[in-house]
Parts: structure tokens; sequence; C-alpha cells
């Protein structure tokens, strides 16, 4: 038995519709009617959509094949930047072998032509950035300068050592003879290696000529009167350390008009003795 079945009127369905009572006091006024059973809808049935297939892009073609052996056509930046540097040290090269260039310089060519390979060769390069351009192009004014100055030529001078050399002869004290003529073939080879020098060379040969000359005479001078004997001698001395190095025909005069004043004094010097040898009889 249905547990909704009621039990005051068993025999009624409980499908059938049975009105409501009417009410005692209001009994001209129906009913108000059953409220609507609300259906429950059923979700509607989505089929699902299947998405469009996504197109591939389309494939590059592939370069034809080469025949084995034959190089390929396309370089990369290394390869022309290896170019560009070996086509500046075969310039510098070549312009050496045509004379151009001295040859004992051939070092500082090859890395001069280096550095300018690759200069050349970033300031040509389109696949990189000006800010690695810029900074590659510094770098090979930098190698270059180092080139300049600082890499020796086949002699072992450099150009830095060049300058180095002509301020040490500006600056040497006079009368130092000795240390002036180990630097001399010091300064020949430094004059044959760079020519344009021998001025500044030749200049500063004659003015520590002229400042020990000078110093030397002067001190003789001072001393004519208390000893001209060791006067003299100095002179004496100082005129055969000099006589073997080039300019000494620049100081010789100065030299023998200081020498003979020195013989005068030692004259003097010597009949002044006899005198008074004479005078105590």
């Amino acid at each position: 038995m249905r547990s909704n079945v009621n039990p005051f009127e068993p025999w009624r369905p409980t499908e059938a519709a049975v009105p409501p009572p009417l009410h005692a006091a209001r009994p001209w006024r129906p009913p108000p009617p059953p409220p609507a059973a609300t259906a429950v809808e059923d979700p509607p049935l989505v089929e699902p959509v299947n998405p469009p297939p996504r197109k591939k892009p389309p494939k590059r073609p592939l370069p034809p094949e080469r025949p084995q052996g034959q190089p390929s056509r396309r370089r990369t930046p290394l390869s022309q930047l290896t170019a560009f540097v070996l086509f500046g040290v075969l310039t510098c090269l070549g312009l050496e072998s045509m004379g151009w260039c001295r040859g004992a310089h051939l070092p500082r060519l090859m890395a001069l032509g280096a550095s300018i390979g690759l200069f050349a060769g970033m300031a040509f390069n389109g696949r990189r950035g000006w800010r690695t351009r810029v900074t590659w192009m510094a770098a090979a004014l930098a190698v270059a300068g180092i080139a300049l100055w600082f890499v020796p030529t086949m002699r072992g001078v450099n150009l830095w050592s060049a300058y180095r050399q002509v301020e040490t002869l500006r600056t040497l004290p006079a009368g130092e003879v000795a240390v002036y003529q180990r630097g001399a073939a010091a300064r020949r080879t430094l004059i044959e290696e760079f020519p344009s020098f021998a001025p500044d060379i030749r200049a500063a040969e004659q003015a520590w000529l002229r400042r020990t000359v000078n110093e030397a005479v002067e001190s003789a001078d001072r001393r004519l009167e208390r000893d001209p004997h060791a006067a003299l001698a100095d002179l004496q001395r100082l005129n055969t350390e000099l006589a073997q190095l080039e300019g000494y025909a620049s100081v010789q005069k100065e030299l023998e008009t200081a020498r003979a004043r020195a013989v005068q004094a030692c004259v003097k010097r010597v009949r002044r003795e006899a005198e008074d040898l004479l005078d105590k009889k």
C-alpha cells in the first residue's frame, strides 16, 4: 500500500484532482487555483563542437644541394672578420716588400695591419648591433696605438723606448763621459730604426757636450789662482776623453782656450815661485 493514500478516503486515487473544500463563511468565492507544478526542465543537450584544425606554417624551401667537395658561398661574420684581418696584414706586407717601409718594422706592420683589418671588418659588418661594432672598432684603434708605441722592431727598439732614450740623454749630468759612451751604440741603433729621431739625438748630444765643457772650464778658472796645475790636468784629461766622441769639433776651441789660460797660470805660478827662491837666495 502506498504511503500517500488518504486513510479517510482510501477509495480515492491519489492522482485524481480533488477540489479543496469551500469556505463556510464565503462560499461564493471560488477557491484559489492550485499551484502549478513546476516541471523540471531537462538541460538541453549540447553537442561538443570540434575546433577547426590549425594550419601549419608553410615549410621553407630547402636550398639546392651543392655537389660534394664544392665550398659553400655563404660566409659567416667570423669568416668575414678573418678575411679583413688577413687583408690588412697582407697589405702592410706588400707595402714593406715594395720598399715603402723599413724591413726592421715588420712586427709593428703586422700588428698594425691586424688592427686595421679588425676595424674595417667591424665597420662593414651589418649583422652586428651598433654598440658591438663601436666597441670592437674602439678596441681595434687601441690595438693600433699599442702596436705603434710598444711593439718593437726586429732589433728590439720601440717608439716608447726611443722617447725614453732621448729624455735620458737630455737629463744626463755633465761630466758623465762613461755613461755617455755606453749609450752611443743604442743611440746609433735608434737613429737607424727611427731616422726621424736623428735631429733630437744630435741636439741632445751637443747640449750635453756643451754642459760638460762649460762646467769643466768654470771649475778650472776658479782653481787657476790656487792650483793651476790640477786645473790643467783636469782639462787635459777631459780633452782626451772628448776627442773620441762625435761632435768634439764644436767644443774643441773652448777647451783649447781654457787650456791656454791654465798654461799661462802655471807659467806665472812657476815664475813667482822662482822669484821667491831668488829673493831667498
